[in-house]
């Protein structure tokens, strides 16, 4: 009797470890999926790449635009 509640403390213990484990990868897994930040860096970049080409046009369009 006393070995089978060692060998079950023992298992649940294991039991608890596995849990914790497999719950910092989970966590380590959703920081990756979300992409919050690298996906915020890309629209900025995009965004500023957009209106530096903008920028760049409009003096082209006010040509065509006064002939």
């Amino acid at each position: 009797m006393e070995t089978d509640c060692k060998l079950a403390k023992i298992m649940h213990k294991e039991e608890v470890q596995k849990a914790t484990r497999m719950n910092e990868r989970l966590k380590a897994m959703e920081k990756y999926l979300t992409l919050k930040e690298p996906l915020g860096q890309a629209k900025d970049l995009l965004w500023a790449n957009v209106i530096d080409s903008g920028n760049d046009i409009c003096p082209s369009i006010q040509v065509i635009l006064n002939k």
